[in-house]
């Protein structure tokens, strides 16, 4: 059962009453008890001697037989305490019945039936019997004496219980209550924001040693409570702001936008909003370590700040992504003119300390006004977002200013690149091969796999249409596994129909290079099909070997020993290094169609094409020409030491059984 009292005064009020005036209720019962077993015995001695009384004041009246006297004598007895009823009987001696003495001489006060009790004795006189004497006594004199007592002794206990219970309340509320008072008011103070002087506690007791430790656990408190605050400002500013850089992250950009925008909206003002993205970052994180890469962005913050008015704003959005925010004081040109200094800032070498060369990254920068553009954060931001994508495909190291058109192009883009995932998934890919002729013999000595996508409502597309999605959306590293896989799956079902001097080249991306798993995969696609050493060729460009020459060159003689093959493709189209070239000294050549396509006419075109073919020669190195398309190139080339030929004039990029077709027909031509 549930005790009803709850405050600890209510509970000590209850005990002061209980433990005073029970005491007290059961003294008066105890006394009532004690005093009529007193009473009773002195009401029985009394009534003894007031027999004896009677009896000596009634025996001469009963011996002379005056019944005046007698009823005189009861009537006074009457008046004593207790006495109810007297009688004197036995009255007539022998002998004198019928001389008008009555037989029994009987006073009374009360009712008989309220007669407690009788006490008779003889009446003798000088020996002789001249009566009984019989008394009836109640109790009323017991009855009022108890009253009377229990009357005294409750104004007696009744004073003792008051005053018993002022003084335990008045030093129950000093030395109980009135603490606890304070400590309640001391509890309340623990959890309180603003610092409060501790309470003096000058007493020993339970309660004094209670506000002590109250003091020591307020201070404890107010020191926990001052290390959260400080906690919770570094937590804010962890949520406010980049770590690394010390810019505003992009949860505070959205607030100081939407104070800027509603400025700007007073004034008909007009806001521009950057997005930053930094060019090859990861290959200065792949080469160098995240160290140098951490080193760059804070630069890259230090030099974006510097290129800006100290007004505008610089954010950090993550990895290596930055915003700006700036007022273009109504002038669309000031946006395209902050975006050029950013551009021209980040475009220039920067040393740092984990690099042992200087690193060049650039950016792309895409930017977008308010409200033209987007009234709101993110849609402004997904503009310039845009933008700087199209920068990106331009090239990269510029910046472009939004237009609407460009949300068209980014949807056809977002689609393409929804589409190419899930033809991957779908095994909606083809192979086709484009065969690798000897000039010399005619014989097909080996050919190119080549992507084609079956689109299921465009029909067959040529890699143009989405290597460029695959490789700015990462896409391109599980569709460069998927060819590998399944050229590597072709070339093993040729070599078992006896096609075994096959060689077949695929295309590898600077991504797919970069990865660290990318040696194991290629290992692992060649013992799974049992091919051959030299039977496989991976095709890189100019640029994907000198992007990250110390990773290439290592991926590059770790898939050597493994028996592949390295080919440069499109060589003389991009900035090459001969000193790279000799370090990584590539097995094939292949000329870019460009060179070739005016050939035999253009004297430059074929002054560097014979030059190619000196170093090569010099270098041991086969060459390939791609983009033969006439008789004379294949004479003009075949004359000079190009026997390797791929071309149109050989045959176009077809299916795996045209392939061997083609196989077949150029060797029949030559046994002919």
């Amino acid at each position: 059962m549930k005790w009803p009292i709850h405050s600890i005064r209510g509970t000590v009020l209850l005990g002061i009453v209980a433990g005073v005036l029970l005491p007290a209720l059961l003294l008066l019962a105890l006394d009532q008890w004690q005093s009529r077993d007193a009473l009773r015995q002195q009401a029985a001695r009394d009534r003894s001697a007031l027999l004896t009384l009677a009896a000596t004041r009634l025996t001469l009246p009963a011996w002379s037989l005056d019944v005046a006297a007698l009823h005189a004598i009861q009537g006074e007895l009457l008046g004593l305490p207790s006495v109810c009823v007297i009688e004197v009987a036995e009255l007539q001696p022998p002998g004198t019945e019928g001389h008008g003495v009555p037989p029994l001489v009987r006073e009374q006060r009360c009712e008989s039936s309220l007669v407690t009790g009788w006490l008779d004795t003889r009446l003798l006189y000088e020996g002789q019997h001249v009566g009984r004497l019989r008394v009836g006594f109640d109790d009323s004199e017991i009855a009022r004496q108890l009253t009377q007592r229990r009357t005294s002794m409750a104004a007696l206990v009744a004073i003792q219980v008051l005053a018993g219970m002022a003084i335990l309340a008045a030093v129950l509320s000093a030395r109980l209550l009135r603490p606890i008072d304070r400590l309640k008011a001391q509890a309340g103070l623990l959890a309180a924001r603003e610092p409060t002087p501790p309470q003096d506690w000058h007493r020993d007791d339970e309660l004094g040693q209670l506000g002590q430790h109250l003091n020591t656990v307020h201070a404890q408190i107010r020191g926990l409570i001052e290390e959260l605050e400080g906690k919770n400002e570094q937590l804010h500013r962890m949520a406010m702001f980049d770590h690394l850089t010390g810019l505003p992250n992009r949860t505070l950009m959205r607030e100081l936008f939407s104070r800027e925008a509603a400025r700007a909206r007073r004034v008909d003002g007009q806001l521009g909003l950057m997005f930053i993205d930094l060019d090859h970052f990861k290959q200065v994180n792949d080469r160098w370590g995240h160290a140098a890469g951490d080193e760059l962005l804070v630069h890259t913050a230090a030099r974006i700040r510097a290129a800006l008015r100290e007004s505008d704003l610089v954010c950090r959005v993550s990895g290596d992504e930055f915003m700006a925010l700036f007022d273009t004081q109504r002038d669309s040109g000031a946006a395209e003119l902050a975006a050029l200094r950013v551009v021209s800032a980040l475009e220039q070498p920067l040393h740092l300390p984990a690099a042992d060369e200087p690193v060049r990254v650039g950016a792309s920068i895409g930017y977008a006004l308010f409200p033209r553009d987007g009234d709101d954060f993110e849609s402004l931001c997904r503009a310039a977002d845009v933008a700087m994508y199209r920068s990106k495909e331009h090239g990269r190291g510029r910046s472009t200013a939004y237009h609407a058109d460009m949300d068209a192009l980014l949807r056809q883009r977002i689609d393409l690149e929804r589409e190419l995932r899930l033809a991957i998934e779908e095994q909606q890919l083809r192979l086709h091969y484009q065969p690798v002729v000897d000039a010399r013999s005619g014989l097909v000595v080996g050919g190119e796999a080549l992507v084609r996508w079956q689109h299921p409502e465009r029909g067959l597309l040529m890699p143009d249409a989405f290597i460029g999605v695959a490789e700015s959306s990462g896409l391109v590293r599980p569709l460069g596994a998927w060819v590998l896989r399944a050229a590597a799956a072709q070339l093993a079902r040729w070599h078992a129909m006896g096609l075994g001097a096959l060689q077949i080249s695929i295309n590898v991306s600077a991504l797919q290079l970069r990865e660290p798993e990318f040696v194991e995969a290629v290992r692992t696609e060649i013992d799974r099909y049992g091919l051959r050493p030299g039977s496989l060729t991976l095709e890189l460009t100019e640029s994907t070997l000198l992007d990250d020459s110390e990773g290439a060159m290592r991926a590059v003689a770790s898939l050597r020993q493994g028996g592949v093959m390295l080919a440069v493709d499109d060589f003389g189209t991009g900035y090459s290094s001969l000193a790279a070239l000799k370090l990584v000294r590539p097995d094939r050549l292949k000329i870019d169609r460009g060179f070739v396509h005016d050939l035999p006419g253009a004297a430059d075109d074929a002054a560097l094409i014979e030059a190619m073919f000196g170093m090569a020669r010099a270098l041991d190195i086969e060459v390939v020409a791609e983009g033969v398309e006439t008789a004379a190139q294949r004479d003009w080339l075949a004359m000079r030491g190009g026997h390797l030929q791929q071309g149109w004039l050989w045959s176009k990029a077809v299916p795996p059984d045209d392939f061997v077709a083609a196989v077949e027909r150029h060797r029949r031509a030559a046994m002919a």
